[in-house]
């Protein structure tokens, strides 16, 4: 208690009405430097005052009553806290986390106060999650950590490109089972989850919700799903988003079915090279032009993924056709094989697996001008099931005609993890014209007669199952 005073006006006069904003301030920071700076905290084992400041709390003593032996690396300026078989490193004046070696963004900075690293309840979470601690309550009233039992924990990250919002959820063991639902994107994992820390709302995420072991990504206003699929080394899922209204569309309403063609490799990315130095990427773009002249003559409206010898990532030629919402996508190549012989087209629809090695080696080749990560794919599982159907049906109208083109025997539809087709909510094939390696038929497919045949192959083979999916939908309704 303080001792009263008796407060003298100041020389020189004064009144009281200006005084008393002055007394009231003096008594607020007097009750401000009375306020003890520490938080209850209470843990299993016991209950300990901890350093605190407004919201901030001091991280280091919740780690350590956690449980966590934590380490201060000088040279570096860091923290390391381990437990349970995990580690967590932190640096204070940062935003990051750097979880058994993987980067983790945090919801907050952690900051030096009086020479310790605290930071607010949320960064505290993120901290003491991977470790298999909650935290509870608040830091005005007081804090309470428990371990967090059998729930796995999911730790998202958000990554901004141009056009695009990235989510990655890391940390279960087993991946989980994507379901698209209104607001977005729900992914089923095998088990109960939380997540590592809350979600802050950034591009196209608006949300991220736990509901036992169904995490529901909500999607904000604008944007759409454009793809999903696992990747490993380390296993983590990935969903992208991008906008739901591509650039244009206003002005270019949709009159009828739309189609993208996607033209194989391009800029650096040359493809196959055949005898006599002719390019997958040249014959594909060729071919592609003459596709869409024929499908626009009939009516319908076509979009290239590439108009020139532009280079375009592999995952982004789907995603084009899942923003414009296509009712086919097609993606053209041309096929090289050691085996001098090997001559004919082959037409492929998605698939985790490859149907034999012929299919998988196909895939690897195409597949290559993704990057390392890209490659992990190995699971489609946003697209409806009846697209894999449809997938199949187009593909069988694109080999029954090429067939008769090439004057050969089948060669078959086959199924292979194509980085081209993942993720497409749509039809989708991918056909090899010919093969690039066969010295008579490379010549053969370079030359403008015989490109145009393979164009009225394709577009009639599109035309068709176009007709057949619409008479199907039409069968279907009431």
């Amino acid at each position: 208690m303080y001792p009263a005073r008796r407060i003298r006006p100041p020389r020189g006069g004064g009144s009281v009405s200006t005084m008393l904003p002055r007394v009231f301030a003096t008594l607020l920071l007097l009750a401000v430097a009375a306020t003890a700076a520490a938080v209850t905290v209470v843990t299993p084992a016991r209950t300990a005052e901890v350093f605190s400041r407004a919201d901030l709390v001091d991280l280091l003593e919740l780690l350590r009553l956690a449980g966590a032996e934590v380490e201060f690396a000088a040279a570096a300026g860091s923290y390391t806290a381990r437990g349970g078989g995990r580690e967590v490193q932190f640096t204070p004046g940062g935003s990051l986390a750097v979880v058994d070696g993987r980067l983790q963004p945090l919801p907050g900075p952690i900051r030096l106060l009086e020479g310790r690293a605290v930071g607010n309840q949320a960064v505290a979470a993120a901290l003491l999650a991977p470790l298999g601690w909650e935290i509870a309550g608040s830091v005005p009233t007081g804090l309470s950590l428990t371990p967090a039992g059998n729930a796995a924990v999911v730790a998202l990250s958000v990554v901004l490109e141009d056009g695009a919002t990235v989510v990655v959820a890391s940390g279960p063991a087993m991946l989980p089972r994507p379901r698209p639902v209104p607001s977005g994107l729900m992914l089923v994992y095998q088990g109960a989850i939380r997540l590592a820390a809350p979600v802050t709302p950034q591009g196209g995420l608006q949300d991220a919700s736990v509901d036992g072991n169904a995490l529901t990504l909500t999607v904000a206003p604008g944007w759409e799903v454009t793809a999903s699929y696992p990747l490993e080394e380390p296993q983590r899922f990935v969903v992208r988003l991008g906008s739901s209204v591509p650039a244009g569309a206003a002005a270019m309403p949709r009159v009828g079915p739309l189609v993208v063609i996607d033209p194989g490799h391009g800029g650096e990315d040359r493809g196959a090279v055949g005898a006599g130095g002719v390019l997958e990427k040249t014959v594909t773009l060729a071919v592609a032009r003459l596709v869409a002249d024929r499908l626009r003559a009939v009516g319908l409206e076509v979009r290239l993924t590439r108009e020139g010898d532009e280079t375009v990532p592999l995952r982004e030629r789907t995603a084009l056709a899942n923003r414009l919402r296509a009712d086919a996508f097609l993606s053209i190549h041309a096929n090289a094989s050691p085996a001098r012989g090997a001559r004919g087209a082959e037409t492929y629809y998605m698939s985790a697996d490859a149907s034999d090695p012929q299919a998988a080696a196909a895939a690897e080749r195409e597949n290559a001008p993704a990057d390392n990560g890209t490659l992990g794919l190995i699971l489609w599982d946003l697209a409806h099931v009846a697209n894999l159907n449809a997938s199949a049906q187009l593909a069988r109208e694109i080999q029954d005609r090429l067939n008769v083109v090439h004057g050969i025997a089948n060669r078959g539809v086959k199924q292979a993890p194509f980085v081209v087709l993942t993720g497409a909510t749509m039809p989708a094939a991918l056909v090899e014209i010919g093969f690039l390696s066969h010295p008579e038929e490379g010549q053969l497919v370079s030359q403008p007669d015989t490109q145009a045949r393979i164009a009225d192959a394709l577009a009639a083979a599109v035309v068709a199952f176009l007709r057949g999916a619409s008479a199907a939908s039409a069968g279907a309704q009431p």
